[in-house]
């Protein structure tokens, strides 16, 4: 009897340990060499934009911060990487990068960096944002450090970043959204 039970128990203990030893792990990103962006495949180059574009920087950056403004009245906030703008949260509820797509018909995507970290996305893969597995562009970090507006161009879409700025002046996020060029 007792044979048995340490036969079991054994036996358990054995299979267990398989079963988890046959387990996939998750693949973690690595980080680009030198803090290179990494782009993903097929995906394309952005440039500069040019004189006489259709759609312009401002006209974007306007009509976001009007929107936002009206519909989230409030100082923004960071905490970590909690973003608030007044009693309004956005992590995990989506509302604002929703909000804003909804501005811009045939959007590619809006998203909002805090720091290195997306915490909000108009972009869905299946039914689930797609927060993680894609590179920060560089140009979200040097809106963070300079706190001024900036815009490329890629495959016919106007992307602005957009700071987004606490009462002190300090940038503490980053909206972008890919506008298609009329």
């Amino acid at each position: 009897m007792l044979k048995q039970k340490i036969f079991r128990v054994v036996t358990i203990m054995v299979l267990m340990v398989s079963l988890v030893g046959c387990a996939k792990k998750p693949e973690t990103p690595t980080p680009p060499p030198n803090n290179a962006a990494i782009t993903p495949e097929g995906h394309p180059t952005e440039t500069p934009v040019q004189a006489g574009s259709k759609t312009t920087q401002t006209n974007v950056e306007t009509k976001i911060m009007d929107l936002l403004n009206k519909k989230y009245p409030g100082d923004w906030k960071v905490l970590g990487t909690t973003l608030s703008k007044g009693s309004y949260t956005e992590n995990g509820n989506y509302k604002m990068v929703d909000d804003v797509a909804a501005l811009f018909p045939d959007t590619m995507g809006v998203s909002i960096f805090v720091g290195q970290e997306r915490i909000s996305s108009s972009v869905l893969q299946g039914t689930e944002r797609v927060l993680k597995g894609y590179a920060v562009p560089a140009t979200v970090g040097e809106v963070m450090k300079s706190g001024t507006t900036t815009s490329t161009l890629t495959s016919g879409y106007l992307k602005v970043y957009s700071p987004f700025k606490d009462n002190s002046g300090k940038t503490v996020a980053v909206m972008t959204v890919s506008v298609p060029q009329q």
